[in-house]
C-alpha cells in the first residue's frame, strides 16, 4: 500500500511540475514571438521611412509621419506617395507591416493574455517576483469559508490591508472557488511541502507566511509544519512565519526551527491567527480562554450598579478577577469593554479569573 501511495504522489507531483513548466514555456514562447514580430516591424518602418526620403524626396519628419499613418491604415491623405517606387513601398509596408506583422503581434498578445488567465485560474502561474505579500500554505482539506474569513481578517486590519495574498493548496482542484476569486487571492495549486510550489508562491520575498496544520487531529502534522519551516529558511525567507501546532510538546521545536509564532489550530476562529500576529503575546491569552487551562471566564450573577471603573476596581481589590463585560439588567444585552465612566445597571458581570 505504501509503495503504491508513494508512486501515486510522485505521479501527481510530476503532473503539477509539468503544468507549471508548460505554462512558463508558453510565456517564453509568446514573449519571443512578440519580440521577433516587433523587430521585423521596426525594420519595415525604418526601410519605408528611408524609401520615402529617397523616392519621394520627403524630410525625415514627413517620411516618418507618412510611414506611421500608412502602417496603422489611418491614411490622413495630407502626405502621400506620388512615384511608382514610393507607392510600391507603401503597398508593401501596409501588407507586411500593417496587416501581417501587426496582426501577428495582436494575435500573440491575445494568446498571451488567454494563457496567463488560464494559468492563474488553474493555479499554475508563478508569483516568484512578488514582494512583501502574504502566503497561506493550506492543509490537507482546506475549508472555503475558513480561508475566506482568514483573508477577510487580513484585509480588515490596517497593518495588512491591501497586501497581496497567495494561497498554496491542492484542496480545490484546478479551479479556485468563486468566493475566493472575488477576494482577489492568487492561487498556487500544490502542496506547501514541495519547494517548487513554495518558489512559485514567492516565499523568498514574502512578508508573512501562514502554515496551517496539515490535519488538525493528527500530531504528525507538526512534522509537516517543521519540514516547511526548514525549507522556507533554507530558501532565504526572512518572513514572519506563523505555524499551527497540534501537539503542544512540539511548540519549542517549531519555534527553534524558525517559526515567529506558534498556535493551536482553531478552524472556527481564523481571526486568532491575524490577531496573534499583529498583537504579539495575545495569542497565549486567547488560547488559555479557549482551553480553560490558564484563565477562564466566569459569570457573577447579581446586581451591579455604578460606574464601570468602580465595579472593576471593587472586583480586582477583592481578588474576584477582572470584569470584562456585563449583562444589561433592562435589555439582557451583553456589553463588552465599556468605558470606565459608563454608568452600569447589570444583573451579571463576566469576570476573567485564573483557573
Amino acid at each position: 500500500m505504501v509503495p503504491i501511495f508513494s508512486r501515486k504522489l510522485r505521479s501527481l507531483r510530476r503532473q503539477a511540475h509539468q503544468s507549471l513548466y508548460l505554462s512558463r514555456q508558453t510565456q517564453d514562447y509568446l514573449t519571443q514571438e512578440a519580440l521577433t514580430a516587433l523587430f521585423y516591424l521596426t525594420v519595415i518602418i525604418c526601410l519605408h521611412t528611408y524609401a520615402m526620403v529617397v523616392f519621394e524626396d520627403l524630410s525625415i519628419k514627413d517620411a516618418t509621419w507618412l510611414t506611421t499613418t500608412s502602417i496603422t491604415t489611418v491614411g490622413y491623405g495630407d502626405i502621400s506617395a506620388k512615384t511608382d517606387a514610393g507607392r510600391l513601398s507603401t503597398t508593401i509596408l501596409i501588407f507586411f507591416g500593417g496587416i501581417f506583422v501587426l496582426g501577428k503581434i495582436a494575435g500573440d498578445f491575445i494568446d498571451f493574455r488567454s494563457s496567463r488567465r488560464s494559468a492563474k485560474k488553474s493555479g499554475h502561474w508563478s508569483y516568484s517576483r512578488m514582494k512583501n505579500h502574504i502566503v497561506i500554505i493550506g492543509s490537507k482539506t482546506d475549508s472555503e469559508i475558513h480561508i475566506q474569513r482568514l483573508v477577510a481578517e487580513f484585509e480588515r486590519n490596517h497593518e495588512t490591508a491591501g497586501q497581496e495574498i497567495v494561497l498554496v493548496t491542492g484542496s480545490f482542484g484546478s479551479d479556485l472557488p468563486y468566493s475566493l476569486q472575488q477576494q482577489n487571492i492568487k492561487f498556487v495549486n500544490g502542496r506547501g511541502s514541495d519547494p517548487t510550489f513554495l518558489k512559485q508562491a514567492g516565499v523568498a520575498n514574502a512578508d508573512i507566511i501562514i502554515i496551517l496544520a496539515w490535519d488538525e487531529n493528527q500530531n504528525s502534522s507538526d512534522g509537516h509544519a517543521f519540514d516547511i519551516i526548514s525549507r522556507l529558511r533554507e530558501m532565504g525567507s526572512d518572513a514572519k512565519i506563523v505555524a499551527e501546532c497540534v501537539d503542544n510538546s512540539n511548540r519549542s521545536r517549531l519555534t527553534a526551527s524558525g517559526a515567529s509564532m506558534v498556535l493551536r489550530p482553531i478552524r472556527g476562529y481564523p481571526e486568532m491567527i491575524v490577531g496573534g500576529l499583529l498583537n504579539r503575546g495575545s495569542i497565549g491569552i486567547l488560547e488559555n480562554l479557549f482551553t480553560a487551562s490558564g484563565e477562564s471566564i466566569v459569570i457573577d450573577e447579581k446586581q451591579h450598579t455604578g460606574s464601570w471603573a468602580e465595579i472593576v476596581t471593587s472586583s480586582v481589590c477583592a481578588d474576584k478577577g477582572v470584569p470584562i463585560a456585563y449583562r444589561n439588567a433592562e435589555t439582557g444585552e451583553t456589553v463588552t469593554s465599556p468605558a470606565g465612566s459608563a454608568q452600569i445597571n447589570a444583573d451579571a458581570i463576566f469576570v476573567l479569573r485564573s483557573a
